[in-house]
């Protein structure tokens, strides 16, 4: 019987011993789990970051894109642009238009490339005139001056009519307003314009005989070519 008492007692010593040494790795067991799963939240959260940063740094990299680009827009470097050369007068435009006027938006870059070729080979021909009296002693020079400036300006006025497009490009994303962008390039003949001048002079008898078509040609194509290198240095400062 005291055996007996003996064994009982030890086997619920071990019990006692044992059951909290099981609470204890139940425990621990709850705190790994809660421990991995803190771990695992922790890196899905750096991964989500990671892959945040990444996309900004793309964004930024696409935004610097487009910032160099409406840079070097803005200082002129746009598709059919042209300059001047010994031969031609060029003028580029650019033109914006929205999509319901896309059938008509060709016609009106053409209009807005003569209004500014007009604009343009007026400039230059006062220039002309300007050289051309200085070089010549008239009698009459206002009277010649003015009918001078009204043989160039029907003679600019029909070959700009006789233009057409040399160069034609556009967008083909609207940007943030809406609007597409539309680039055009014409052209006009310096030799052309300079006999068409003298052509429409020579039939006015009394400004033929005193017209200096040699000198009226020197003044033309001197002016012309000073307006040429003037223009590009302009472009490329």
């Amino acid at each position: 019987m005291k055996t007996t008492n003996v064994l009982a007692l030890a086997a619920l010593s071990l019990l006692l011993v044992a059951m909290p040494a099981e609470a204890q790795t139940r425990k621990q067991k709850k705190e790994a789990k809660a421990a991995a799963w803190e771990a695992q939240q922790k890196r899905q959260q750096e991964e989500e970051e990671l892959k945040h940063q990444l996309k900004m740094q793309e964004l930024q990299a696409e935004q610097a894109i487009k910032n160099a680009e409406r840079k070097r827009a803005a200082v002129g470097e746009m598709p059919c642009q042209v300059f001047d050369d010994d031969e031609w007068f060029y003028m580029t435009i650019s033109r914006r238009f929205d999509a319901k006027h896309s059938n008509t938006a060709p016609r009106a870059a053409l209009r807005s490339a003569q209004a500014a070729m007009r604009e343009k080979l007026r400039s230059r021909y006062q220039s002309v005139l300007h050289d051309y009296f200085d070089q010549m002693d008239t009698e009459n020079g206002q009277y010649e001056r003015e009918h001078l400036e009204s043989a160039g300006n029907l003679t600019i006025d029909r070959l700009i009519n006789e233009t057409y497009e040399i160069c034609r490009k556009q967008t083909f994303e609207p940007d943030e307003t809406g609007y597409y962008v539309m680039y055009m390039a014409i052209k006009i003949s310096k030799n052309e314009f300079v006999e068409e001048v003298v052509k429409t002079i020579g039939n006015e008898e009394e400004l033929r005989v005193r017209f200096n078509e040699k000198q009226f040609r020197d003044s033309a194509f001197k002016e012309f070519k000073q307006e040429k290198n003037d223009e590009y240095q302009e472009f490329v400062q």
